[in-house]
């Protein structure tokens, strides 16, 4: 009966000790918390040294830490001159094919846009109605135009250029065969676009007209 009793009490021991109260035993490890791995940047590898310079010149004219820039989008561009399509009015530019990048950051509750090749960048300040100042209305109409045809959001259309021209007739200096044009000269403007890399040539006049010039 004794021995009953003590083989019953030790059933009872082990059964407590290996119970869901029971420590783990010396093998046994907690399983390590897997770790999310480091986001990869949209950017293109190559502008990173231009986005740290761009991040730091926003910091240094605003008077904020360099963690409060954001970058919003880096977008490769082909740029048609040495400007980088930001041409201020006492600058020289020389007419070459310049690849770069259109960078877009966010300081401070606003926006501020960089243009710039492979080495250098300028800061395209906007002008005094929106980003292309009395031409916007004809950006965005020539935009939208370009989004269409290609079946692209006109988020996807980079503005290259914008340059003010007084075009010598009514053809906006893209005259096509069998049409007939008045001879008078007609203020307007050449802005350039890329989309999909490949650059367009629009003409536009200072109203509603414009012209996609496919020469």
């Amino acid at each position: 009966m004794k021995k009953v009793s003590f083989l019953l009490l030790a059933f009872l021991l082990g059964t407590v000790a290996c119970g869901p109260g029971a420590s783990p035993s010396p093998t046994e490890r907690p399983r390590a918390t897997p770790v999310p791995p480091t986001p990869t940047p949209a950017w293109p590898p190559d502008a990173q040294a231009l986005i740290d310079r761009v991040i730091a010149d926003v910091a240094a004219r605003l008077g904020v830490g360099p963690g409060e820039v954001e970058v919003m989008r880096v977008e490769p561009v082909d740029w048609p001159d040495s400007c980088l399509g930001c041409a201020g009015s006492n600058r020289v530019c020389l007419e070459v094919i310049t690849p770069g990048y259109r960078i877009v950051v966010r300081a401070a509750g606003e926006e501020h846009e960089y243009h710039t090749s492979k080495t250098d960048l300028v800061y395209c300040a906007p002008g005094p109605s929106g980003d292309w100042g009395a031409a916007q209305p004809q950006v965005d109409r020539v935009v939208a135009d370009l989004a269409a045809r290609l079946g692209i959001a006109p988020g996807e259309v980079v503005v290259l250029e914008v340059r003010e021209v007084e075009w010598p007739d009514t053809s906006l200096g893209c005259p096509k065969p069998g049409y007939a044009y008045l001879q008078v000269i007609t203020p307007g403007y050449q802005v350039l676009l890329q989309a999909q890399g490949q650059t367009y040539d629009y003409r536009t006049d200072r109203g509603q007209l414009f012209v996609l010039c496919e020469k």
